[in-house]
Parts: C-alpha cells; structure tokens; sequence
C-alpha cells in the first residue's frame, strides 16, 4: 500500500470515511464545536474534504487505501498556509448555513467555540510543518501505517526546507508515547478555561521535532 495525494474523484470516494478518521483525532473539540451528535461535524468535514486548499482539503492531505477502505491519513501544511486556510472555513459553514443546516444562533454559538477553543492551540511559525491530523483506521492500527504516515510527513517538510515538524494532541491520547517514539518532544502544554473545566476537553500538548 502506497502513500498518495488524493485528487477530488478519488477524494470523493472516501468522503464519508474521511470525517471519523479527523474525529478521532481530537474527539473531545469536535464535540464540543459541533456537538456530540456528530451530524453538523459530519457535513462540515465531507464539504471540506472536496473542496480545494483548506484546513481539511484532500489537497492538503496524503492518504493510505487499501480498495475502498480509507487506512490512514497525514493533514498538514506549513505554518503560513495554516492561517491563511483557517479563514477559508468560513465558506465551508457559510455553506452549511445556506442549506439550512444550522440556523443563526448556532452560527453564532459555533463562532464563540471556535474563538474559545482557539487558545489552546499555541502559535504555528512559518518554518514549521504542522501536522493538523495523523489518523489510521483501527482495523490498520498496529501495522505500521502512523509511522508510515508520519515518516513521510517528515521526510517531505525536510526536502521543502522546513525546520521543524509540529502538531498537537490530547495529554489523555494514547498517541502521545507513539510520538514520543518518533522523536517528537512536548514543548507547551495549554489548557483554556472554559473548554478544559466548563467542558472537561483534555490539555493540548504541542510536539516538536527539529528537520
């Protein structure tokens, strides 16, 4: 099974795959922005998934497939195209919103979330390659694909002259030692008020590795 980037038909392929592997990434802020019912983060992640150069494109994500079956993915970007993406999701809800499916003071409701959410998450620099979502399937969990996935993430922000390779997980994620094997160090450990005590979303722990 080979690593690639997706182009839209096959992107649109695994589109309903696509958003249960970014939700079990960071399960604890999907619920709390979209809600735990998953349906608004479903529609979100599909819509984003298609569409070119945001924070959730295929474009911006490497893949592993076996047939059908979605296996794993790496997301990431530099840091400057972090930022300049992030304001491109506003278009994605501004959709949703045109379709009904959210109304106004959910629109609101999920703006203030975000803003509130947003400082758990310490500042991306331009030399950095940040990685938003590493993510196998657990039918492939146990095979080898992460470090696969995150090996070549490596590899490709090194050849394209970044200095460093960042991302950020949960403290109560299994994932941080698996990291940690892969010589990613934690430098910031961040919690937000209201997320962490009102909503009992985890700490953010951002690791770093030098290119």
């Amino acid at each position: 099974m080979k690593i690639t980037n997706p182009d839209k038909p096959t992107a649109q392929t695994f589109a309903d795959q696509y958003p249960d592997l970014v939700h079990q990434t960071g399960a604890a802020t999907y619920n709390y922005l979209f809600g735990p019912d998953r349906v608004l983060f479903d529609a979100f992640m599909k819509q984003s998934w298609v569409a070119p150069q945001n924070l959730f494109s295929h474009s911006e994500t490497t893949i592993i497939a076996d047939g059908s079956t979605l296996l794993g993915i790496e997301l990431g970007y530099g840091g400057s195209d972090w930022y300049k993406f992030h304001s491109s999701g506003g278009a994605v809800i501004g959709k949703l919103f045109e379709e009904g499916r959210l109304d106004e003071e959910s629109l609101v409701a999920l703006g203030e979330r975000s803003n509130l959410i947003s400082y758990m998450n310490p500042h991306i620099p331009d030399h950095a390659y940040y990685i938003t979502a590493l993510s196998v399937a657990a039918s492939a969990r146990g095979t080898g694909l992460g470090a696969k996935l995150l090996t070549n993430a490596i590899e490709r922000a090194r050849k394209e002259g970044y200095k460093e390779l960042h991302l950020d997980v949960f403290s109560d994620n299994p994932a941080v030692k698996f990291y940690q094997s892969m010589g990613l160090t934690c430098m910031s450990e961040t919690i937000a008020p209201i997320p962490c005590r009102a909503h009992n979303t985890p700490m953010e722990m951002r690791m770093v590795i030098a290119l």
